[in-house]
């Protein structure tokens, strides 16, 4: 088995495993919140939310089991390889070299922005090659029950505006800036593939009519205010 769970920002064990000579990833998700549900009741968000992607024609790799064990959740889904992190020593190499693979993300955040889907697009999330991207991830799951619920424990105003925020960026009129904002987590320097990623949502349809200078200032205040979410420990689920 390997561990996957340095892409996981949560308290979530992602491990690859073998059953039956066959390869699985094996998800532990424990909450970092005292969430006002079961966990039975959030387990049956997290099947809510992949029927709204799947609905969406969001392709993702099935999920074979899911059970409440203790103090967390398990699931056992299907392996759809390495994701797009593990796939590309750096974001470079991604955005540069394979153009076809971020036009292919596009495609699928194009789904959800016509479909009202909320996603989180980190490339981390994305696994397979070129047009047969699967889209892996389902925690938080990113439906209205859940979200009301989140900010219903929120410590204090700063955090549920923090929270909301978060939140909204994974909408549609928030996702091609936020997918271009990830790319900041994983470099810094990133912003120098602005011009790149504006060039191909911009050719996918998605930010029509919309100036590289807009789409910078809007992609980097979004990676800020996840940073700052991230600083200060407050946890989405």
């Amino acid at each position: 088995m390997s561990d996957s769970s340095r892409f996981s920002v949560h308290n979530t064990l992602v491990r690859r495993v073998q059953l039956d000579g066959k390869p699985f990833i094996e998800k532990t998700i424990r909450c970092n919140v005292p969430l006002p549900m079961s966990l039975d009741e959030l387990n049956g968000s997290f099947a809510e939310y992949r029927e709204h992607l799947q609905a969406a024609g969001i392709a993702m790799p099935s999920v074979v089991e899911s059970r409440v064990d203790g103090d967390c959740i398990v699931c056992l889904c299907e392996d759809g390889g390495p994701n797009l992190v593990e796939r590309y020593e750096r974001p470079e190499a991604l955005v540069r070299s394979a153009p076809d693979v971020v036009a292919s993300v596009a495609r699928v955040l194009k789904k959800a922005m016509a479909a009202d889907v909320a996603l989180d697009p980190h490339i981390k999330n994305f696994v397979g090659q070129g047009p047969d991207l699967l889209y892996v991830d389902f925690s938080p799951p990113l439906v209205d029950s859940y979200i009301d619920a989140r900010l219903s424990v929120a410590s204090d105003p700063e955090e549920r505006s923090i929270l909301q925020k978060n939140f909204s960026y994974f909408t549609a009129d928030s996702l091609p800036y936020h997918f271009a904002g990830d790319f900041l987590n994983l470099d810094p320097g990133a912003e120098a593939l602005f011009p790149d990623l504006h060039a191909v949502l911009q050719q996918e349809g998605l930010i029509p009519g919309v100036g590289l200078r807009d789409f910078t200032s809007t992609a980097s205040s979004i990676r800020a205010l996840e940073d700052l979410r991230l600083r200060k420990q407050i946890f989405m689920i």
